[in-house]
């Protein structure tokens, strides 16, 4: 893959090539922008665009391409701790092995992802390299919460953001290269909200066959709301609220007057032009209230029973 391949993000990829033509592309580097639309991808572009072989660059074929394609080139670094923290355990290997040549390219890459998550400690012990940084080091730091950051880290990094693709683009992605079907693309252009790393994520586990379980199990069953949701676990209620509040969105802008090709789940558009007349405004502005609040409470890890007794005004009105 070139950067001419990467879709959406003309902007951010021109100034890294500014950075790389004037020679200035070292040091520490912020890439930041929402979750899942291709930070770290165009991270390890730049790594092959920096120690490819050939001229026109990156190409893609060369052995140095290929390394850092499989991420097995000696000269990238890629830090990442899951769900946990970003220690100072974590970073010693960048504070030893920024202080060597690379090893067959011409510039060693260090990429922490998820930079956010980095500790006080971990921070501040990478501060010194970013102060004084190598020639011939970058080091690239990709997060969607850049405000969890410490102050003298975002300081010390030049920062590129990047944006979500635009809706019908990313449906066009979906389509023609991963040859989803219309209504699947459809909807996962409007769920993923432009992020083609997520739209990808979802496609299998999130797709129109689960999402339609959703509506059916929670929104058209007799089965009180509650007790449904009391059986699933913390990521299967953030799906399940997500589909919940996207469903009476859809419904909220159909009864406003919305053109039918504008909401999200267009597979199911009999059924939400059933309910139309079911709800008021002021009842789908509280149904939706409550969903947020809900989703707030799970990401606070807030107990499921006070998260399921706050999505009350729903079960009432369902």
């Amino acid at each position: 893959m070139r950067f001419a391949d990467i879709l959406g993000h003309d902007k951010p990829v021109s100034i890294i090539n500014s950075y790389i033509e004037a020679n200035s592309f070292s040091g520490g580097f912020i890439f930041s922008g929402p979750e899942g639309i291709g930070k770290r991808l165009v991270a390890q572009m730049v790594s092959q665009k920096l120690n490819c072989s050939a001229v026109d660059k990156p190409c893609g074929l060369c052995e140095s391409c290929l390394k850092i394609e499989k991420l097995v080139h000696p000269d990238l670094h890629i830090i990442q701790n899951g769900q946990g923290q970003i220690k100072i355990d974590d970073i010693r290997g960048i504070l030893r092995e920024a202080n060597f040549r690379p090893y067959e390219g011409a510039m060693k890459i260090f990429i922490i992802d998820d930079a956010h998550k980095l500790n006080p400690d971990a921070a501040n012990a990478l501060l010194k390299t970013l102060e004084e940084p190598p020639k011939d080091a970058l080091i690239i730091l990709i997060t969607h919460k850049p405000q969890n950051i410490i102050k003298t880290v975002l300081s010390r990094c030049k920062r590129i953001k990047f944006y979500p693709l635009a809706r019908a683009g990313l449906e066009t992605v979906l389509l023609k290269d991963y040859s989803l079907d219309k209504l699947t693309a459809h909807f996962l252009g409007f769920y993923a909200e432009g992020r083609l790393g997520l739209a990808l994520k979802l496609k299998d586990s999130l797709g129109l066959t689960q999402k339609n379980k959703i509506f059916d199990s929670f929104v058209l069953s007799t089965k009180p709301l509650e007790r449904n949701l009391m059986e699933q676990n913390k990521d299967q209620l953030h799906d399940c609220l997500n589909i919940l509040a996207s469903w009476f969105r859809d419904i909220y802008l159909l009864k406003a007057g919305l053109a039918d090709n504008e909401i999200i789940h267009l597979d199911r558009k009999h059924d939400l032009l059933k309910l139309l007349s079911k709800f008021s405004f002021k009842q789908l502005d509280d149904i939706m209230a409550a969903i947020s609040e809900s989703l707030l409470y799970l990401e606070r890890n807030i107990n499921n029973k006070l998260l399921l007794h706050n999505l009350g005004a729903i079960c009432r009105v369902i």
